[in-house]
């Protein structure tokens, strides 16, 4: 089993790193509600799912980045339904997009910004899910059937009597 260093685990959105982060957390909630009655027998109470949830949390240094999703365009997008990734990262600053290992849409909820005296001014985004945190898929196509390429370059060789 292979372990990933922290500083190799990055956010993306919409396939550009969050800039300066010194942190970021996956949050994955499943609430339940109680639903016993007075027809169950045994001392243990019923629970059923009512909600799932995620959440991204990202927090860093405050740069002016143009290249990678700084705080200010964080501020300019804050509301706006995006692209998220947990990926692996590498090369310059850590910013070039590897393997990733969840992807979904969120919404952009929440942009802190604190600059304290004599300090690094730092900022905090938070991005609530839209629909399912998933493995990311890839679309496959191919004009033929036996030799399908995904969209990230991924080949899947199928023998002619399994198609």
């Amino acid at each position: 089993m292979a372990t990933v260093k922290g500083e190799n685990l990055r956010i993306f959105i919409d396939d550009v790193v969050i800039a300066a982060s010194k942190q970021c957390d996956l949050s994955v909630r499943l609430d339940v509600q109680e639903n016993s009655t007075k027809d169950d027998t045994d001392d243990w109470a019923r629970q059923q799912v009512v909600r799932l949830s995620w959440e991204v949390r990202a927090n860093g240094v405050v740069t002016v980045d143009a290249d990678r999703n700084d705080p200010s365009t964080l501020l300019d997008r804050i509301g706006q339904s995006v692209d998220v990734q947990l990926a692996l990262a590498s090369g310059e600053m850590n910013s070039e997009k590897g393997d990733p290992i969840l992807a979904g849409t969120a919404i952009i909820t929440d942009v802190q910004i604190t600059a304290a005296n004599r300090e690094e001014s730092v900022y905090q985004v938070t991005l609530i899910g839209q629909s399912n945190m998933l493995f990311p898929l890839a679309q496959l196509l191919s004009s033929n059937p036996q030799r399908l390429v995904s969209s990230d370059n991924k080949r899947l060789i199928a023998d002619s009597d399994d198609v």
